[in-house]
């Protein structure tokens, strides 16, 4: 008894140990947002020179009118707050008298009243328009400034913003550059915008002049901040059109609204909830889904003006292009619920595209494309009513060859008879009649790319597809597998956004513009070919769109099993992912849409800043050491979750490709491979165990261990509330090129209990090829 009573105390004497310095490595890796913003900002200042920038403020009578006017009744509470006008000046500290730099700007009311005084008064060349209760961030000003004065263009700048109360900064909200779809669905601009006083001067006047606003101020709301809101969203939208924002070509040479990616304003709690209703798309209820929102449907009024103006109303043919091969129970239920659930001013026709179905099935299709092209001819004759569908018929397109989804679509494209294409899964099941107009509203817009749809698990609201965006780590479908029901970042689940890409299940698409792009690339036959022909339309200068107000159900991967659920599958999708970045060398690592505030290292659903997990090549190189020996000891098991998310050439992860003519040129910490995961052991205590990344020859069966760095990983914190001490189970190590034999390996965990003998292991599906010096 006394010996396992001190056994017993010397192992919660090695497990208290083990907490404690488990403790503090975490609280040393756990970030705030307010301390790394603030390390971010500093860099931005050596970046861009703005410790040299002073700003001088004059609220003085003498310095500068003030307005004077007496308040409206229709002012509202708030509006004293904001009555008061500045001039700031922004000038070089070094040399103020031969480098002095001014801009004369105004902060001015949200208030209606206030923004005609000062558009109708010459007092200032910028305008700084807040919309809710906050202050400009200290780099606000010389950023501003930096930007109107190398580029005349533009005629408004929006920046970040984030929340601060007793000095301390959270919520941080990034936005994307600029998105014309997303704004025509919501004020996404924010809290402070810059704007050009000219160019909104000449606007109002135009506005004056073709009675737009006729009207405006005989109106009565209890909100005069959001009447405001409705009269510059009004001119704004008039002024970004006359200035040819919403056309085709989107370059840092010829933009005319510019986004700063930095934050530039801070709101306190109140103001920022504010804006709630002119960040999220107005036709979408709150999570409480019972309060009203008043002053919205005043703003959503103007809205509706506007996008009645922007978007064609003329009736266009669609061709519906569907591959699909032996699966006629799937594809049918897919034709039946587009024709019976569909209903479109629009005609359109459906063109199967089969690559080599069994003789049987292949008879059940023709025996249904029969059917609905009698039901067809008898219905040509007919007069068409208001509400009913206009089928054009169904072409069956057999063509036997190896699986390749590109040559497919690209041959069912080729029979298409229609202005705009649509290519749509066998496995898609349509839940919205008018889902077909609202796609074909975008896709018929002169600078409109592909435009896709919100994609949802079957019979659930849980998300499959909002849009993809380009992270380092390739391409992404955010907000996967999270409940649509919840309003995600800011709405980026609901109205309408602009995107690099959209999945291939669902995209729409000019005939025109499909055939200036090439069609889908060949060479892609699996993955990555509906993000390429993405990637190549962005690249022509088009906007790719996502209507996350249209929504499917996607019975995913029914025909052919998931990406990357076999070694074989994630080597291919490697070699594809390759292709993808060989073709569009400039996309890797950007997307304009998504900002690089946020998460741009990890294949993570959520839309989260970047200071929760933030990827930096500073640790130590591991040297593999031989570990067959203690693997043999070692028990599989599967309790020990092993997720890789990354193992891969360093050049190819910092650069998106392998070095030649044009790219950057390798460097020494360049050589080698990167890793990087999560792992943990389900019902014990993690802070208790070692853990080492292992690498198995699957030639050999030989096995090399290599030491890895613990990370901060507060998205599993969050998913495993049941589990004990995993903030720590994020990992990454790199190793050297030259260090391993050439072959394919396994890579997998061992898990060594700090506190006891025992010893885990288990596998992933990840595999690495190592090549002679990397390549």
């Amino acid at each position: 008894m006394k010996v396992a009573s001190l056994k017993q105390s010397l192992k919660q004497i090695l497990v208290n140990k083990q907490h404690r310095l488990y403790e503090k490595e975490a609280a040393s890796k756990n970030l705030t947002y307010d301390s790394w913003i603030k390390k971010q900002e500093e860099k931005a200042k050596d970046d861009q020179h703005i410790e040299n920038i002073d700003i001088k403020i004059l609220t003085s009578d003498s310095e500068i009118p003030k307005n004077e006017r007496e308040k409206n009744k229709n002012d509202g509470k708030n509006a004293d707050e904001y009555g008061e006008c500045q001039w700031i000046e922004v000038f070089d500290k070094g040399n103020p008298v031969q480098s002095k730099k001014t801009i004369i700007s105004i902060y001015a009311s949200a208030l209606y009243h206030d923004i005609e005084y000062h558009l109708e008064n010459n007092i200032a060349e910028v305008i700084l328009i807040k919309f809710y209760r906050g202050e400009c961030n200290e780099i606000s000003y010389p950023l501003i400034d930096k930007i109107l004065s190398e580029n005349e263009k533009i005629v408004l700048i929006y920046g970040d913003e984030d929340i601060q109360n007793d000095g301390v900064r959270e919520n941080p909200w990034f936005k994307p550059d600029w998105s014309p779809d997303r704004f025509l669905s919501c004020f996404y601009f924010g809290g402070l915008v810059a704007v050009r006083a000219n160019a909104l001067k000449e606007t109002y006047g135009h506005c004056k002049e073709k009675g737009i606003l006729d009207g405006e101020q005989g109106n009565s709301f209890e909100g005069a901040a959001f009447e405001a809101g409705k009269l510059l969203y009004l001119l704004f939208y008039e002024m970004l059109k006359e200035h040819h924002a919403f056309s085709k070509g989107h370059t840092i040479s010829n933009a005319v609204v510019y986004h700063i990616r930095h934050v530039l304003f801070h709101s306190t709690k109140n103001g920022y909830e504010q804006i709630r209703d002119l960040r999220l798309p107005l036709s979408c209820e709150n999570e409480d889904k019972e309060e009203t929102y008043e002053d919205a449907v005043e703003i959503e009024n103007s809205l509706e003006t506007v996008t009645a103006e922007h978007h064609k109303r003329q009736a266009v043919t669609l061709s519906i292009i569907i591959p699909s091969k032996d699966n006629p129970e799937v594809l049918f239920h897919c034709m039946d619920s587009l024709l019976q659930k569909t209903c479109s001013k629009h005609s359109f026709e459906i063109i199967l595209v089969d690559n080599g179905s069994g003789e049987e099935n292949k008879a059940k299709i023709l025996d249904k494309v029969s059917g609905l092209n009698q039901m067809q001819a008898v219905k040509k004759g007919q007069v068409r009513k208001k509400g009913t569908l206009c089928f054009e018929g169904c072409t069956y397109v057999y063509h036997p060859m190896p699986f390749n989804f590109s040559s497919m679509c690209n041959l069912g494209a080729a029979n298409a008879r229609g202005k705009l294409l649509l290519f749509l899964n066998d496995d898609m099941e349509i839940i919205q009649p008018d889902w077909m107009d609202l796609m074909v509203e975008k896709a018929s817009l002169s600078y409109a790319g592909a435009v896709g749809a919100k994609l949802l698990y079957p019979d659930s609201d849980i998300i499959q597809h909002a849009g993809i965006t380009n992270l380092r780590v390739g391409p992404a479908h955010k907000l996967q597998f999270l409940h649509d029901e919840k309003i995600h970042y800011f709405g980026m689940n609901r109205g309408v956004h602009n995107m690099l890409g959209v999945t291939g299940a669902c995209l729409m698409v000019a005939q025109d513009v499909f055939d200036k792009a090439g069609g889908f690339c060949e060479e892609l036959a699996v993955a990555f070919n509906d993000v390429d022909l993405c990637y190549t339309i962005h690249e022509m200068g088009y906007y790719n769109i996502v209507r996350n107000d249209v929504a499917f159900f996607h019975h995913e991967s029914l025909s052919r099993g998931k990406d990357g659920d076999s070694p074989e599958k994630q080597q291919r999708l490697l070699r594809e992912r390759d292709i993808l970045y060989d073709r569009h060398e400039e996309l890797y690592g950007r997307d304009p849409y998504y900002n690089p505030g946020l998460m741009t290292d990890m294949l993570q659903t959520e839309y989260l800043p970047a200071y929760h997990y933030q990827v930096t090549l500073d640790m130590p190189w591991s040297e593999p050491v031989s570990s067959d020996r203690i693997v043999r000891r070692a028990r599989e098991d599967k309790c020990l979750v092993v997720g890789m998310e990354c193992a891969m050439d360093i050049y190819k992860w910092r650069y998106g490709g392998l070095p030649k003519k044009g790219r950057i040129k390798g460097r020494q910490e360049d050589m080698g491979y990167y890793f990087q995961g999560y792992s943990f052991i389900i019902g014990s205590d993690n802070a208790c165990y070692k853990k080492k990344l292992l690498l198995k020859n699957r030639e050999s069966q030989k096995i090399w261990g290599l030491t890895i760095e613990s990370r901060y990983r507060k998205d599993i914190q969050d998913n495993l509330k049941d589990q004990v001490n995993v903030e720590l189970t994020g990992f990454v190590a790199r190793m050297r090129w030259g260090e391993l034999p050439e072959g394919v390996y396994q890579l997998g965990m061992l898990a060594e209990d700090a506190c006891s003998t025992q010893k885990l292991v288990n596998w992933s599906n990840w595999v690495l090829e190592v090549t002679e010096n990397g390549r």
